[in-house]
């Protein structure tokens, strides 16, 4: 793993946003409504993918430190 690999983990991160960018579009201008239950298992699920992806990055920023150091390659 290297820099590329971290710098594509934290673009991963990034699509959390566009995530609950395309749901509150979904709640807020879709005809057909979604159930509070659906909103709340939209929102864990997106829970849980964000969570996926921080333990992803974490895993590749431990392992660049951990091989690496902090020196420029």
């Amino acid at each position: 793993m290297d820099r590329f690999d971290l710098e594509t983990e934290i673009q991963n991160v990034w699509h959390t946003k566009d995530d609950l960018d395309a749901v509150t579009e979904r709640i807020m201008e879709d005809t057909t409504f979604m159930t509070e239950d659906q909103i709340s298992n939209v929102l864990i699920g997106l829970s849980e993918l964000h969570e996926t992806r921080m333990c992803k990055l974490w895993k590749v920023f431990e392992t660049i430190v951990h091989d690496k150091g902090f020196n420029n390659e």
